[in-house]
């Protein structure tokens, strides 16, 4: 008489039993990858946005308006009771125009062989002249006078060299994205045998 078949206990033994800890420590590698991927996926659009920004940018500087400071001339002599008269032309060398531009020029005797040490005086006032427009590589020429004829003591330091002609001046202008610049001019006669203007040591400013 043949015993029934049993199930054979070995076999029993080797089966793995449902385990739900093997299963949380399935779904926390898989929350693991997915947050990974998130932070992945948010790094590069960081990353994206920053370097669309920085081209942007790079185009909008390369591309934008800059006023500058061409040439000074003046017209003399230094000589009592002569009024000096100057003329600056203003380049725009940017590759976009420089719109609503307005500038300020005043010509004074500095009474000094060196320059003080206190920031740029000249601001924009209600009575600073309307350009409107300078087209990219255009020229705009200004002409500024001193106010009054030179003084016989003005004439004399000026032909003694001690005192100088200087020229502050200060150009504002909007590019063409809309953003606002100024250009802040300080220029000097020194030489009197050419009839042109230099630089001053400081007070040339260009946003």
């Amino acid at each position: 008489m043949t015993k029934p078949c049993r199930p054979d206990s070995s076999a029993k033994q080797h089966e793995t039993p449902f385990e739900p800890s093997s299963l949380q420590g399935a779904l926390k590698k898989r929350r693991y990858l997915l947050s990974g991927l998130v932070a992945c996926f948010a790094l590069v659009l960081v990353a994206v946005s920053i370097i669309v920004s920085m081209q942007e940018k790079t185009y909008q500087t390369a591309d934008r308006a800059r006023v500058e400071v061409q040439e000074a001339t003046i017209v003399g002599p230094l000589v009592q009771h002569n009024i000096p008269t100057a003329t600056v032309l203003l380049k725009n060398t940017g590759d976009s125009p420089a719109l609503t531009t307005k500038t300020r020029l005043v010509m004074t005797v500095w009474t000094a062989n060196t320059f003080p040490d206190w920031d740029m005086p000249l601001q924009l006032t209600a009575d600073a002249e309307a350009i409107r427009e300078i087209g990219s590589g255009s020229v705009a020429s200004q002409t500024v006078s001193l106010i009054a004829p030179l003084t016989d003591v003005q004439g004399m330091h000026l032909e003694r060299k001690d005192w100088f002609i200087v020229i502050l001046g200060i150009v504002s202008y909007v590019d063409a994205s809309g953003k606002p610049h100024e250009t802040k001019l300080c220029l000097i006669w020194r030489d009197t045998s050419t009839d042109r203007l230099s630089p001053c040591e400081k007070w040339n400013e260009a946003d």
